[in-house]
């Protein structure tokens, strides 16, 4: 199996060809010591960019709803997040403020949203951007009970409004996503191993 390093070149020569790469095509398996090992795809679709994310997790659906909705805490264990904190909530509607840096390389390039998330628990989250630095942001999770855990899904579509060319707008994305999708797997599986409390981020992580 190709490592991170490996699948990102394999990457970039695909986007200097000019190729549309498919979810079936471009899959990355991520995994470190104790780790969750994901799985992460991401196409570009009528002019945005199109992510799916999966993981089996040893952890119960419980664990995984409360570390998945304890916003307030993401800065905790999502690396490049700066702040995140809840503004609202009404039926089931929650309204969360968040600030960060998307990474590509050594380029940082700021980013402010403000996220409308439609809880429906323990199993689904939906949310939309309704303000913020992107265009447009649609998201949601999944989890889903499994003989050996907790199956963590998640779908995106994301229109950035930046003008990066293309491909490697799509690499950014995905690498982002990657990282904070596994930032968010492991911090529910060590969660649920110790029982109380959140791990903060690895040194490195950021």
């Amino acid at each position: 199996m190709p490592n991170a390093v490996d699948a990102h070149v394999g990457l970039r020569i695909v986007a200097r060809r000019g190729v549309v790469i498919g979810l079936a095509l471009l899959v990355l398996m991520i995994q470190g010591a104790g780790a969750a090992t994901i799985a992460v795809g991401v196409r570009r679709q009528a002019g945005a960019i199109e992510i799916e994310a999966s993981t089996l997790l040893k952890a119960d659906i419980q664990t995984a709803w409360r570390v998945l909705t304890d916003y307030d805490r993401y800065v905790e264990f999502i690396p490049d997040l700066r702040s995140s904190r809840v503004v609202a909530r009404r039926d089931g509607i929650v309204t969360v403020e968040q600030s960060g840096d998307a990474a590509l390389w050594l380029l940082r390039i700021p980013l402010e949203i403000t996220f409308e998330i439609s809880e429906f628990p323990p199993t689904r989250l939906q949310s939309r951007a309704i303000a913020g630095s992107l265009r447009a942001l649609e998201s949601s999770y999944l989890l889903t009970p499994a003989a050996t855990g907790v199956r963590l899904e998640y779908t995106g579509r994301i229109a950035t409004g930046f003008e990066l060319f293309g491909p490697i707008e799509q690499l950014a994305v995905e690498e982002n996503i990657a990282r904070q999708f596994q930032a968010l797997a492991d911090a529910i599986e060590q969660r649920s191993a110790v029982g109380t409390g959140l791990p903060r981020a690895a040194a490195g992580v950021r």
